[in-house]
This record gives C-alpha cells, structure tokens and sequence, in this order.
C-alpha cells in the first residue's frame, strides 16, 4: 500500500501517482482541494485509491465521493490494518471566505473526536493516518526549522494526542505540514509527507518484531 502527501489541487500529478502504481492500493492523506467552487469536480478514482479530508478540503464534497475514507474509522487495506482520522485546523482562516476555501466544520466536532479516541484506544492500532499529526511529533518537525506555519493548539491535534498518550503505533504518517520528516520517538516512527510525496508500507519500513498485519477487518 502506498500513502501520499497533499494534493493542493494538482490532481493531474496525483492521476499520473496512481497509473504508476496501478496494482497497489492507496491512501491519500488529505488536503486535495476537493470542492473548491470553480473547479472541476474530483473524477472517479480507482477502487483501490482512498482519501482523507483536510482542512483544505469540502467536507460536503469529500464525503459524497465514493473514494472517501471517512471521518474516522478502522480498515484493513491489502493485509494492513490502519486507524484514520480526517481534518484540521487552518492557521490562515483569517484571510480566507467561508464556503469558498474554507469551512466552518474543516475539524471533526468534539462529539465525533471523542469517538475516535475511544475507537483508538481500544483497537491499539499499529499504523494511523491522519492529515495532521499530534503535537508531539510536529514540535519535533518544527525544531529548529523556518516555516511559514506556526504551532498552534487545536481540538484536532487535543484528540491526536490523547490518542498518542493512550497508545503509541509503531507507525504514524501525517501531511498537512508540507515537510519532509521522519523520525522514530518513544518507539513510535512519524513520517510527514511533502507535496504529492510518497511512501510504501509496509515496504519503506521494518517491520516491528511480534507484530501482526492480518487481513481482518475492523467495525467502526
């Protein structure tokens, strides 16, 4: 399976992604600039292609096409078991429009991220996909770089790490940050992917010893 960083509207590269990697399933992790007033409606994808939400993304839009992952949930994905969570928070919602680039609902409500925790907390998955990351994680992409954008506490970023302090995966891959970062903490190994940037799992990774990524499926 293959996981791929923002889109930001260049759905013409990500098509071209996705014809070179044809025979593998994979998961986009948001910000596609799907419903953005103007633009041509997102075409049907592969069904083996799936998507996140992020903050730049309609989320009327998202979740009426038939590749959307969902909001939050659990899936296994050719043998790998992965727990997801869509949308964020957007440090430049000043200068944008409601309804044309930017959306009241762009983070899931505190009702639905409780859930998430919850679900997370009692699956205890090895691999999570989100489009942001959890604080712990992105201060540690942020040390000691120039960003145009700043760290800020957030109800989406509250849930990551109420899920990170109630188990740590051995893999968690975020956007959102339009870095290239990898790094392994406290046993957990964050990776954020660039622009149309992308990884393999479980390939681009060891796999833990003792670990388990069998082909069942999980309830939401």
């Amino acid at each position: 399976m293959i996981v791929i960083g923002d889109i930001h509207g260049k759905t013409d590269q990500y098509l071209k992604l996705l014809v070179r990697h044809r025979d593998e399933p994979s998961v986009q992790l948001g910000d596609f600039g799907i419903g953005f007033p103007g633009d041509e409606p997102l075409p049907a994808l592969p069904d083996n292609a799936w998507f996140l939400r992020g903050n730049h993304d309609n989320p009327e839009a998202a979740r009426a096409h038939r590749n959307y992952l969902g909001d939050y949930g659990c899936r296994a994905i050719d043998g790998i078991r992965i727990f997801y969570l869509s949308g964020a928070w957007s440090s430049d919602q000043w200068c944008r429009t409601e309804g044309v680039n930017w959306w009241r609902d762009e983070e899931l409500g505190i009702a639905d991220l409780e859930a998430a925790v919850d679900l997370y907390t009692k699956v205890k998955p090895e691999i999570v996909l989100t489009h942001d990351g959890p604080e712990e994680a992105i201060q540690a992409l942020l040390a000691g770089r120039s960003t145009h954008k700043e760290f800020a506490r957030t109800a989406t970023g509250g849930a990551l790490n109420a899920m990170l302090e109630a188990h740590r995966p051995w893999k968690w891959i975020f956007g959102h940050w339009h870095s290239r970062f990898r790094r392994k903490i406290g046993g957990t190994e964050f990776r954020c992917l660039p622009e149309l940037g992308w990884c393999r799992i479980p390939g681009d990774f060891e796999k833990p010893s003792g670990s388990s990524l069998g082909k069942e499926s999980w309830a939401r």
